[in-house]
Protein backbone atom coordinates (compact mmCIF):
# COMPACT_ATOMS: atom_id res chain seq x y z
CA UNK A 1 0.00 0.00 0.00
CA UNK A 2 1.12 3.60 -0.62
CA UNK A 3 2.41 6.08 1.93
CA UNK A 4 1.94 9.87 1.85
CA UNK A 5 4.36 11.87 -0.26
CA UNK A 6 3.28 15.22 1.22
CA UNK A 7 1.57 16.75 4.26
CA UNK A 8 -0.28 20.08 4.39
CA UNK A 9 0.50 21.76 7.70
CA UNK A 10 1.22 25.10 9.27
CA UNK A 11 -0.53 26.51 12.30
CA UNK A 12 -4.17 26.39 13.27
CA UNK A 13 -6.25 29.15 11.63
CA UNK A 14 -3.61 29.58 8.95
CA UNK A 15 -5.74 28.87 5.89
CA UNK A 16 -4.83 25.19 5.51
CA UNK A 17 -8.46 24.14 5.02
CA UNK A 18 -9.03 26.25 1.90
CA UNK A 19 -5.71 24.96 0.53
CA UNK A 20 -6.80 21.38 1.20
CA UNK A 21 -10.01 21.78 -0.82
CA UNK A 22 -8.19 23.49 -3.68
CA UNK A 23 -5.47 20.83 -3.95
CA UNK A 24 -7.84 17.89 -3.79
CA UNK A 25 -9.25 18.94 -7.20
CA UNK A 26 -5.99 18.01 -8.94
CA UNK A 27 -6.48 14.75 -10.91
CA UNK A 28 -2.95 13.49 -10.11
CA UNK A 29 -3.29 13.97 -6.34
CA UNK A 30 -4.98 11.80 -3.73
CA UNK A 31 -5.81 13.50 -0.43
CA UNK A 32 -7.08 11.70 2.65
CA UNK A 33 -10.87 12.26 2.45
CA UNK A 34 -11.25 14.03 5.81
CA UNK A 35 -9.84 17.54 6.02
CA UNK A 36 -7.92 16.95 9.24
CA UNK A 37 -5.68 14.01 10.13
CA UNK A 38 -3.53 14.73 13.16
CA UNK A 39 -2.43 11.12 13.36
CA UNK A 40 0.85 12.03 15.05
CA UNK A 41 -0.78 13.91 17.95
CA UNK A 42 -1.87 12.20 21.17
CA UNK A 43 -5.61 11.41 21.13
CA UNK A 44 -6.33 12.91 24.56
CA UNK A 45 -5.32 16.35 23.28
CA UNK A 46 -7.92 16.48 20.52
CA UNK A 47 -11.08 16.59 22.65
CA UNK A 48 -13.20 19.60 23.55
CA UNK A 49 -12.84 19.26 27.31
CA UNK A 50 -9.92 20.35 29.50
CA UNK A 51 -7.39 17.59 30.12
CA UNK A 52 -5.14 18.30 33.11
CA UNK A 53 -2.70 15.42 32.79
CA UNK A 54 0.40 15.51 30.56
CA UNK A 55 0.02 13.99 27.11
CA UNK A 56 0.75 10.25 27.22
CA UNK A 57 3.48 9.82 24.60
CA UNK A 58 4.09 6.19 25.63
CA UNK A 59 0.47 5.34 24.88
CA UNK A 60 0.84 6.91 21.42
CA UNK A 61 3.95 4.84 20.70
CA UNK A 62 2.26 1.60 21.75
CA UNK A 63 -0.94 2.17 19.79
CA UNK A 64 0.25 3.59 16.46
CA UNK A 65 2.12 1.83 13.70
CA UNK A 66 3.43 2.41 10.20
CA UNK A 67 1.07 -0.28 8.92
CA UNK A 68 -1.97 1.45 10.43
CA UNK A 69 -0.91 4.80 9.00
CA UNK A 70 -0.25 3.27 5.58
CA UNK A 71 -3.69 1.65 5.51
CA UNK A 72 -5.33 5.08 5.65
CA UNK A 73 -4.15 5.76 2.08
CA UNK A 74 -5.10 2.45 0.46
CA UNK A 75 -7.24 4.24 -2.15
CA UNK A 76 -4.39 6.44 -3.36
CA UNK A 77 -2.25 3.87 -5.14
CA UNK A 78 -2.98 5.34 -8.60
CA UNK A 79 -2.01 8.92 -7.71
CA UNK A 80 1.32 10.62 -8.42
CA UNK A 81 1.16 12.48 -5.10
CA UNK A 82 -0.56 11.28 -1.92
CA UNK A 83 -1.14 13.52 1.05
CA UNK A 84 -3.15 14.64 4.03
CA UNK A 85 -3.72 17.75 6.13
CA UNK A 86 -2.53 18.15 9.71
CA UNK A 87 -2.69 21.80 10.75
CA UNK A 88 -1.15 21.21 14.18
CA UNK A 89 1.88 19.16 13.14
CA UNK A 90 4.32 22.07 12.88
CA UNK A 91 3.43 23.51 16.28
CA UNK A 92 3.27 20.20 18.16
CA UNK A 93 6.96 19.35 18.36
CA UNK A 94 6.58 15.72 19.57
CA UNK A 95 4.99 14.96 16.19
CA UNK A 96 8.15 15.86 14.26
CA UNK A 97 10.21 12.79 15.16
CA UNK A 98 7.17 10.50 14.76
CA UNK A 99 6.64 11.69 11.20
CA UNK A 100 10.35 11.26 10.46
CA UNK A 101 10.26 7.62 11.58
CA UNK A 102 7.21 6.79 9.47
CA UNK A 103 7.78 8.84 6.29
CA UNK A 104 11.28 10.41 6.38
CA UNK A 105 11.18 11.63 2.75
CA UNK A 106 7.71 13.21 2.87
CA UNK A 107 7.34 16.82 1.71
CA UNK A 108 5.62 19.56 3.71
CA UNK A 109 3.53 22.53 2.63
CA UNK A 110 3.30 24.95 5.56
CA UNK A 111 0.76 27.77 5.39
CA UNK A 112 1.47 30.74 7.67
CA UNK A 113 -0.36 34.04 8.14
CA UNK A 114 0.15 37.35 9.94
CA UNK A 115 0.64 36.07 13.51
CA UNK A 116 -1.58 38.67 15.21
CA UNK A 117 -4.46 37.94 12.82
CA UNK A 118 -3.90 34.23 13.31
CA UNK A 119 -4.11 34.59 17.12
CA UNK A 120 -7.38 36.56 16.86
CA UNK A 121 -8.97 34.05 14.48
CA UNK A 122 -7.78 31.12 16.59
CA UNK A 123 -9.24 32.65 19.76
CA UNK A 124 -12.72 33.04 18.26
CA UNK A 125 -12.65 29.50 16.89
CA UNK A 126 -11.95 28.19 20.39
CA UNK A 127 -14.72 30.38 21.83
CA UNK A 128 -17.16 28.96 19.29
CA UNK A 129 -16.17 25.40 20.19
CA UNK A 130 -16.73 26.08 23.88
CA UNK A 131 -13.09 25.50 24.82
CA UNK A 132 -12.38 29.14 25.70
CA UNK A 133 -14.33 31.23 28.21
CA UNK A 134 -11.98 34.17 28.86
CA UNK A 135 -11.90 37.48 27.00
CA UNK A 136 -9.13 37.76 24.40
CA UNK A 137 -6.78 39.88 26.51
CA UNK A 138 -7.41 37.67 29.55
CA UNK A 139 -6.64 34.57 27.49
CA UNK A 140 -3.37 36.08 26.24
CA UNK A 141 -2.33 36.92 29.81
CA UNK A 142 -3.24 33.43 31.05
CA UNK A 143 -1.58 31.54 28.20
CA UNK A 144 1.80 30.67 29.77
CA UNK A 145 0.34 29.63 33.13
CA UNK A 146 -2.32 27.45 31.50
CA UNK A 147 0.26 25.83 29.21
CA UNK A 148 2.47 24.96 32.18
CA UNK A 149 -0.45 23.25 33.86
CA UNK A 150 -1.86 21.33 30.91
CA UNK A 151 -0.62 19.97 27.58
CA UNK A 152 -4.25 20.20 26.43
CA UNK A 153 -4.21 23.96 27.05
CA UNK A 154 -0.81 24.31 25.37
CA UNK A 155 -2.18 22.47 22.33
CA UNK A 156 -5.49 24.34 22.01
CA UNK A 157 -5.12 27.71 23.75
CA UNK A 158 -1.63 28.90 22.72
CA UNK A 159 -2.77 31.94 20.78
CA UNK A 160 0.53 33.83 21.09
CA UNK A 161 2.93 30.90 21.03
CA UNK A 162 1.60 29.39 17.82
CA UNK A 163 2.65 32.62 16.12
CA UNK A 164 6.31 32.06 16.99
CA UNK A 165 6.84 30.42 13.62
CA UNK A 166 10.61 30.73 13.81
CA UNK A 167 10.76 28.54 16.94
CA UNK A 168 8.62 25.77 15.47
CA UNK A 169 10.51 25.76 12.18
CA UNK A 170 13.89 25.74 13.96
CA UNK A 171 12.82 22.56 15.74
CA UNK A 172 11.43 21.10 12.53
CA UNK A 173 14.61 21.76 10.56
CA UNK A 174 16.63 19.79 13.12
CA UNK A 175 14.86 16.70 11.77
CA UNK A 176 13.92 17.44 8.15
CA UNK A 177 16.06 19.03 5.42
CA UNK A 178 15.05 22.44 4.08
CA UNK A 179 14.41 21.14 0.54
CA UNK A 180 11.49 19.04 1.80
CA UNK A 181 9.64 22.14 3.04
CA UNK A 182 7.62 24.73 1.12
CA UNK A 183 6.40 27.75 3.12
CA UNK A 184 3.62 29.91 1.73
CA UNK A 185 1.52 32.61 3.37
CA UNK A 186 -2.23 33.00 3.51
CA UNK A 187 -1.76 36.55 2.26
CA UNK A 188 0.00 35.49 -0.94
CA UNK A 189 -2.52 32.70 -1.44
CA UNK A 190 -5.25 35.36 -1.39
CA UNK A 191 -3.49 37.93 -3.59
CA UNK A 192 -1.84 35.44 -6.01
CA UNK A 193 -4.03 32.33 -5.78
CA UNK A 194 -3.28 30.74 -9.15
CA UNK A 195 0.48 31.32 -9.01
CA UNK A 196 0.69 30.03 -5.44
CA UNK A 197 -1.19 26.84 -6.29
CA UNK A 198 1.06 26.26 -9.31
CA UNK A 199 4.11 26.72 -7.08
CA UNK A 200 2.74 23.99 -4.80
CA UNK A 201 2.10 21.64 -7.73
CA UNK A 202 5.62 22.07 -9.06
CA UNK A 203 6.93 21.34 -5.56
CA UNK A 204 4.88 18.11 -5.52
CA UNK A 205 5.90 17.07 -9.04
CA UNK A 206 2.44 17.16 -10.63
CA UNK A 207 1.14 19.09 -13.63
CA UNK A 208 0.94 22.79 -12.61
CA UNK A 209 -1.70 23.54 -15.26
CA UNK A 210 -4.31 21.24 -13.74
CA UNK A 211 -6.37 21.49 -10.54
CA UNK A 212 -6.70 25.28 -10.57
CA UNK A 213 -10.51 25.61 -10.48
CA UNK A 214 -10.65 26.48 -6.76
CA UNK A 215 -7.47 28.56 -6.67
CA UNK A 216 -9.27 31.77 -5.69
CA UNK A 217 -11.79 30.35 -3.24
CA UNK A 218 -11.70 30.69 0.55
CA UNK A 219 -13.21 28.68 3.37
CA UNK A 220 -13.52 29.21 7.12
CA UNK A 221 -15.04 32.67 6.60
CA UNK A 222 -15.59 33.34 10.30
CA UNK A 223 -18.37 30.88 11.14
CA UNK A 224 -17.91 31.54 14.88
CA UNK A 225 -20.71 33.49 16.58
CA UNK A 226 -21.33 35.06 19.98
CA UNK A 227 -24.53 35.94 21.89
CA UNK A 228 -26.13 39.35 21.26
CA UNK A 229 -25.82 41.61 24.27
CA UNK A 230 -29.55 41.64 25.12
CA UNK A 231 -29.65 37.82 25.45
CA UNK A 232 -27.69 38.05 28.72
CA UNK A 233 -30.59 39.73 30.53
CA UNK A 234 -32.21 37.86 33.43
CA UNK A 235 -35.08 35.66 32.31
CA UNK A 236 -34.05 35.72 28.65
CA UNK A 237 -30.73 33.91 29.09
CA UNK A 238 -32.33 30.57 30.06
CA UNK A 239 -34.80 30.75 27.19
CA UNK A 240 -32.00 31.40 24.67
CA UNK A 241 -29.82 28.64 26.14
CA UNK A 242 -32.68 26.15 25.83
CA UNK A 243 -33.31 27.13 22.22
CA UNK A 244 -29.60 26.79 21.36
CA UNK A 245 -29.46 23.31 22.93
CA UNK A 246 -32.49 22.36 20.83
CA UNK A 247 -30.93 23.62 17.59
CA UNK A 248 -27.65 21.82 18.37
CA UNK A 249 -29.48 18.48 18.64
CA UNK A 250 -31.62 19.21 15.59
CA UNK A 251 -28.67 19.98 13.33
CA UNK A 252 -26.87 16.81 14.46
CA UNK A 253 -29.87 14.75 13.35
CA UNK A 254 -30.49 16.51 10.04
CA UNK A 255 -27.11 17.60 8.65
CA UNK A 256 -24.41 15.06 7.90
CA UNK A 257 -21.28 17.11 7.33
CA UNK A 258 -19.62 19.46 9.83
CA UNK A 259 -19.92 22.40 7.42
CA UNK A 260 -23.63 21.75 6.87
CA UNK A 261 -24.25 21.61 10.61
CA UNK A 262 -22.44 24.92 11.12
CA UNK A 263 -24.41 26.66 8.39
CA UNK A 264 -27.75 25.33 9.64
CA UNK A 265 -26.95 26.09 13.28
CA UNK A 266 -25.88 29.64 12.48
CA UNK A 267 -29.03 30.22 10.45
CA UNK A 268 -31.34 28.92 13.19
CA UNK A 269 -29.53 30.86 15.92
CA UNK A 270 -29.27 34.11 13.96
CA UNK A 271 -31.98 35.94 16.00
CA UNK A 272 -29.89 35.49 19.16
CA UNK A 273 -26.30 35.47 17.94
CA UNK A 274 -24.05 37.58 15.69
CA UNK A 275 -20.90 36.77 13.72
CA UNK A 276 -17.58 37.49 15.39
CA UNK A 277 -16.67 39.35 12.20
CA UNK A 278 -18.59 42.23 13.75
CA UNK A 279 -15.99 42.35 16.56
CA UNK A 280 -12.56 43.97 16.13
CA UNK A 281 -9.36 43.56 18.10
CA UNK A 282 -8.52 46.67 20.10
CA UNK A 283 -5.80 48.86 18.61
CA UNK A 284 -3.83 48.66 21.87
CA UNK A 285 -3.83 44.86 21.83
CA UNK A 286 -2.92 44.74 18.14
CA UNK A 287 0.00 47.11 18.71
CA UNK A 288 1.23 44.96 21.60
CA UNK A 289 1.02 41.79 19.51
CA UNK A 290 2.78 43.41 16.56
CA UNK A 291 5.62 44.48 18.86
CA UNK A 292 5.75 40.99 20.36
CA UNK A 293 5.99 39.30 16.96
CA UNK A 294 8.39 41.73 15.28
CA UNK A 295 11.63 39.95 16.36
CA UNK A 296 10.10 36.56 15.54
CA UNK A 297 9.25 37.71 12.01
CA UNK A 298 12.84 38.92 11.59
CA UNK A 299 14.16 35.59 12.86
CA UNK A 300 11.85 33.73 10.46
CA UNK A 301 13.11 35.80 7.54
CA UNK A 302 16.70 34.99 8.47
CA UNK A 303 15.87 31.30 8.88
CA UNK A 304 14.10 30.93 5.53
CA UNK A 305 16.09 33.62 3.67
CA UNK A 306 12.93 35.32 2.39
CA UNK A 307 10.93 38.43 3.20
CA UNK A 308 7.58 38.63 5.00
CA UNK A 309 7.16 42.34 4.28
CA UNK A 310 3.36 41.98 4.04
CA UNK A 311 3.30 41.28 7.81
CA UNK A 312 5.13 44.52 8.63
CA UNK A 313 2.63 46.88 7.00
Amino acid sequence: MPLPTFIIGGVRRGGTTSLYYAIRQHPEIYLYPHSELNYFVEEELRGRHWHDKPADSDHWEKNHSLQEYEALFANGDQARAIGHKGADLLFWHPAHSRIARFVPEVRFIFTLRHPANRAWSHYWAERAKGREMLDFEEALAAEEKRAEKSDWARYHLSYKTRGYYDRSLQQFLKIFPREQILVITLEEKITRPRETLQQIYRFLGVDPELGLDLSGTRRQQGWATLPRSWTRKAGIHRLVAGYEDFTEELTKKIARSKDSRRRMRNFLQRPFRESVRAVSMSETTRAELNALYKPHITALEDLLERSFAEWRR
